[in-house]
């Protein structure tokens, strides 16, 4: 992409109705209230110190091109790290923590999607469906959210969510720009704080639905659901979703050939009822990681490589995992684009050792972080 077109979309982007320019840079006096909140509040002396920002520099928003779409759309994302409110986001991520994900409509991760799947078992009417929040980050309306939080947590501790969630400004091309509703993509909080507000919101709104769905789970924006009510009440359905909220507004994705992605994800019905399950990739997917000619330590090539196996054992039922098995073998023979003795990881044998080590772990060493991962793999290989 042409920088001169970057810059347009982005433009375009901060043209709307959600953000507004400011005349100056408000790093300082936002500093000086996060100070001053943390000082008042009833956070611990040695808690409080790590919280208050050191050398605070403002937010910077980028986008991310949308490949996959017509046009190349940008996701805006907002890198808050080293940001006024950085420290004390992350503070407050950890203690809402307890109290989002306790519904029975939360999935944690692609691995916890899967054991879902792992019950449910469709009867031949039934259909697949999914369901995405638009630009939910931009959309959580912030009042309705505190209001929330207000019953879970202290006055001060209420004022130390608000100031954070509402010292949403960031730097694009020299400017300064204040979001005035919603959390910033890139604040440790904001994932959280979505989560908080959509239980909420779902359980009022499948409480009031006329017709109940049958299996309804939901990670972020993105939502899963089964419905057993036949092709023509879906879209009173979306009707109703979409009515309970004027910021709160859902698209609609149904199966095609008993398929849906969801997540990283594709599921499949199997003649039995059941939900066969392997990894999905859009197709504007290149295949294209880091290159075997890369000036990179070796150990972040084997961390990709470990990982995309780790993930292909976690998602691909046992019916799809030597496919997917396969599909990696063939990617990375590519992208070793050299002689097999200059590069070990991304050889024949290399690739082998990988895939050795990772069909030898245990359901309990499945771990989800990288580098837990990749120092399992290293001691399985090693040893």
């Amino acid at each position: 992409m042409k920088t001169e077109d970057y810059r347009r979309k982005m433009l375009d982007l901060l043209d709307d109705a959600a953000y507004r320019i400011l005349p100056r840079d408000p790093t300082e006096s936002i500093t000086k209230r996060t100070i001053e909140f943390i000082k008042k509040s009833n956070i611990p002396e040695d808690i409080s110190r790590n919280l208050r920002p050191p050398a605070p520099a403002p937010p910077r928003m980028y986008g991310l091109p949308k490949i996959h779409k017509d046009g190349i759309p940008l996701r805006p994302i907002v890198s808050a790290i080293g940001s006024p409110t950085y420290n004390l986001a992350r503070h407050l991520r950890g203690i809402l923590a307890p109290h989002v994900g306790n519904c029975g409509h939360h999935v944690k991760n692609s691995a916890d999607f899967v054991k879902i799947l792992e019950g449910i078992y469709l009867n031949p009417s039934d259909i697949m469906i999914s369901l995405d929040v638009e630009s939910l980050f931009t959309r959580v309306p912030l009042h309705e959210t505190l209001s929330l939080l207000e019953k879970k947590f202290d006055a001060n501790t209420v004022k130390l969510f608000h100031h954070a969630l509402t010292s949403t400004y960031f730097t694009f091309d020299n400017c300064y720009y204040e979001q005035k509703d919603g959390v910033a993509m890139g604040s440790p909080l904001s994932p959280a704080i979505a989560n908080f507000f959509m239980e909420d919101f779902e359980e009022h709104a499948l409480n009031s639905a006329p017709l109940r769905q049958k299996y309804f789970y939901r990670y972020v924006d993105d939502t899963f659901v089964i419905w057993s009510h036949g092709v023509d009440t879906l879209k009173p359905f979306l009707d109703h979703m979409n009515s309970r909220h004027p910021s709160i507004q859902f698209t609609m994705e149904s199966e095609k050939e008993g398929r849906l992605p969801f997540l990283d994800i594709l599921v499949q019905r199997k003649e039995d009822g059941s939900l066969s399950h392997k990894v999905y990739r859009k197709s504007t997917h290149t295949d294209l990681y880091l290159n075997a000619r890369s000036h990179h330590h070796p150990a972040q090539r084997s961390a990709v490589l470990s990982s995309l196996l780790h993930r292909a054992k976690v998602i691909s039922d046992q019916q799809s995992l030597p496919a997917e098995l396969g599909h990696l073998k063939k990617t990375f023979r590519g992208n070793a684009n050299m002689e097999p003795s200059k590069c070990s990881t991304y050889s024949p044998s290399g690739i082998e050792k990988h895939i050795s080590a990772i069909l030898s772990l245990q359901p309990a060493e499945l771990v989800t972080t990288q580098r837990e991962i990749y120092l399992l793999v290293v001691a399985h290989a090693v040893g």
